[in-house]
């Protein structure tokens, strides 16, 4: 094995976090040396979360319609994409039926996400009505992405029974500006602290692909480590005709399993979720995404693109000798 990634291995096992000096090394390595890197993410898992993975499922509450300008999102009302430009709300009984059939499909995290960039007042009421019922007439733990929200509106969040906010930031600061410009950084940042300090947990993770860098995956990486995001979703650039990222060319299926497995050794006790893109780009590869330190995937579609069914996401965990849970 090559000798710097074998010393990161034993760090990391032994309980210790790698600083930036050794993350740098263990990025320039892996460009070579990938089976080495995968091997040794895969020994991480297994020591920090054994053979159970997790599945999630998300419902968008609300979709499209969204004045923000990420540069890679369908749902923007700033570009011309196959989503229509005016929001379209679900149902409260639309929302109870998608986690029904989550919960029958024998996921055990739903997550309800909606476009824009805070929700309004109603939708807050709405919603502090709508997550007890999710949770007690279907018996499925509840998450939500609702864009920039006070700590006031996160904590009455909490009351009636969330369990995780989601809450990306996408890239690095110093990336950041490149594609979004509608908010900042820091607004994401103050979000986050303030779910946590509300008592939720965090899923927060980013988008690859999009033209960032090697330091900004690691600028990222750390910046979640220091704010103690417990999930991390990974999502991959699937470019949307329309937007201004539509002609990014996308990752390779090796290098997506490379940043995982880093992703995995920066952040060893964290969950590592494979989310948007995981089909469109890993293809034949999605299997790969466990041996490469993911302990969760988004199952079933994602906001704007088709993901697989439940179904053939919890056949490949069983082919693989893992226990989903």
């Amino acid at each position: 094995m090559n000798p710097v990634i074998e010393q990161a291995t034993q760090q990391v096992l032994d309980g210790d976090l790698l600083d930036r000096p050794q993350i740098e090394s263990l990025v320039a390595e892996s460009r070579d040396n990938l089976d080495d890197l995968l091997y040794a993410a895969n020994r991480i898992r297994r020591r920090f979360f054994g053979d159970r993975v997790h599945l999630c499922s998300i419902v968008p509450g609300r979709l499209g319609g969204c004045d923000q300008d990420c540069a890679f999102c369908a749902q923007s009302s700033r570009y011309t994409t196959p989503v229509d430009r005016t929001a379209r709300i679900l149902s409260d009984d639309q929302i109870l039926a998608a986690a029904a059939e989550a919960k029958q499909n024998g996921v055990t995290h739903f997550g309800i996400v909606y476009s824009g960039k805070r929700v309004s007042d109603a939708e807050m009421s709405r919603l502090e009505k709508l997550i007890p019922r999710i949770r007690d007439e279907i018996g499925i733990g509840v998450c939500a992405g609702l864009g920039i929200l006070s700590a006031e509106q996160l904590r009455r969040l909490r009351a009636a029974g969330l369990q995780r906010y989601n809450h990306n930031l996408e890239t690095s600061r110093r990336y950041f500006p490149r594609i979004v410009s509608a908010h900042n950084y820091d607004d994401r940042v103050s979000t986050i602290r303030s779910a946590i300090e509300a008592g939720l947990g965090i899923c927060a993770g980013g988008i690859f692909g999009i033209g960032e860098q090697e330091s900004d995956w690691i600028d990222m990486a750390l910046e979640l480590r220091a704010l103690g995001a417990d999930t991390v979703p990974m999502n991959f650039l699937h470019p949307i005709p329309g937007t201004p990222l539509a002609d990014q060319p996308t990752l390779a299926p090796r290098q997506i399993l490379r940043i995982i497995a880093l992703y995995r050794f920066i952040l060893p006790r964290t969950h590592l979720k494979a989310a948007g893109g995981r089909l469109a780009n890993l293809r034949d590869l999605q299997s790969w995404v466990f041996y490469a330190g993911c302990t969760s995937i988004m199952s079933g579609n994602y906001l704007t693109t088709a993901g697989r069914s439940v179904a053939e996401d919890r056949q490949m965990i069983r082919d693989l000798g893992l226990e989903a849970g």
